[in-house]
């Protein structure tokens, strides 16, 4: 078989297994995390249907950068293990065709996928999620109760998630609000608790409250003795925006619109690569504090989609078994080491992130940090080099 017939017939099969993966990774990771999100923001705002399918279909781009290397190694693992059981490695090694020239299709999938997976994390992610982020402040800010029903709960929490408020409507129809109690834990040693006949949600924080019964229970400590203070009141009318307002929130609002002012707002969620090292330069210059997280996810924009072509080396030669060792036993090592690469990047995230754990305290931080983060990729790389090159030696 011509070598250039032979890619040909080798990325088919790469092609049609990736796609494979993908499609099946893409819905686990999907299903398990993202749609859940959002039916909660479904229940918890009532954003209609059609706007939660158009914020759905927006963290697709995100769910498929994230499972591109395990669709990868997927791919070229079932390929060349196919390929090793019918013999076709041996008949070409034998033929002289070198286990390089053999993964040369693979390779070839591994720079395409690396090149995909960065035009998705660094340029289509960072838009789908400002437009999700749009739509969701609109679809919030027009909102109506979920359906209409019997009750509804809403939930607040502070920073350390803490509940700080818990609001519960009997009966609601449309924006129409019947029979709500209020049960605000926001202030230290007090619990108030208020009741409201009627009332109408207008928007998001604008829910108007009337014939509104306000109960305090303060908790007093006198030296060893508790004692509680009962007191009542009746209000009238309570804007609902006023009781639940997260001023810590706020706060980070305001600074987050100064810091966009100032071009020192960093956010790997919505900024491409390009955005968050102009900003973290920036703020170097003005010798501003820049959080450890946000160098590990800048260079995690590069060291990802580049893991989709290292982690192909690796499984390679791990498909590639003797016929009498049983091919079981190539495929529990590629898992391994695929479960190992997803360990080595948990891992050193967590010790960039951790200011107490540093290995080298010699370095300069933000050189530390870059170390770190390529640390997985390197260490792929060279098991995967050691392992081809064992592999070319008994073939």
């Amino acid at each position: 078989m011509a070598p250039k017939l032979l890619d040909r017939y080798i990325f088919r099969q790469l092609l049609d297994y990736f796609l494979l993966g993908i499609v099946v990774f893409t819905l686990v990771a999907f299903f398990s995390d993202t749609l859940l999100k959002f039916i909660r923001e479904v229940q918890k705002y009532g954003i209609p249907f059609t706007t939660l399918l158009t914020m759905v279909g927006l963290q697709l781009p995100r769910s498929i950068a994230l499972v591109m290397p395990a669709s990868a190694f997927l791919a070229v693992l079932m390929v060349f293990n196919q390929l090793n059981n019918q013999f076709e490695i041996v008949a070409l090694r034998m033929n002289g065709i070198s286990l390089w020239r053999i993964m040369a299709p693979a390779l070839l999938l591994g720079f395409m996928c690396s090149g995909m997976a960065y035009w998705l994390s660094d340029y289509v992610v960072p838009w789908c999620n400002q437009r999700t982020d749009q739509m969701k402040r609109m679809a919030i800010s027009q909102t109506t109760l979920p359906a209409n029903g019997n009750s509804f709960t809403y939930n607040t929490f502070d920073e350390g998630h803490n509940l700080t408020q818990m609001i519960y409507v009997s009966n609601y129809q449309g924006q129409h609000l019947e029979d709500t109690t209020i049960l605000d834990l926001s202030k230290p040693n007090a619990m108030q608790i208020y009741q409201a006949r009627s009332g109408t949600l207008d928007a998001y924080d604008g829910w108007s409250l009337e014939n509104v019964n306000h109960y305090t229970i303060i908790r007093e400590q006198d030296g060893s003795i508790d004692e509680q203070k009962f007191s009542s009141g009746h209000l009238g009318s309570l804007r609902l925006g006023d009781l639940i307002k997260n001023k810590s929130k706020d706060n980070k609002l305001a600074e987050i619109e100064r810091e966009r002012q100032d071009g020192t707002w960093i956010s790997s969620e919505q900024q491409n690569f390009s955005q968050m090292l102009a900003a973290i330069k920036t703020r170097e210059a003005q010798n501003d504090k820049v959080p450890r997280g946000n160098y590990l996810q800048l260079w995690a924009k590069l060291t990802w989609p580049l893991s989709c072509l290292v982690i192909i080396l690796s499984a390679v030669p791990l498909s590639i078994t003797p016929p009498r060792q049983g091919s079981n036993r190539g495929f529990v090592y590629a898992i391994i080491v695929l479960f190992l690469f997803y360990m080595l990047h948990n891992t050193f995230q967590n010790i960039g992130k951790t200011s107490g754990f540093d290995l080298i305290s010699t370095m300069p931080l933000p050189a530390y940090l870059t170390l770190l983060a390529w640390m997985p990729v390197t260490i792929m790389t060279v098991i995967g080099c050691v392992l081809i090159q064992r592999k070319t030696e008994v073939l």
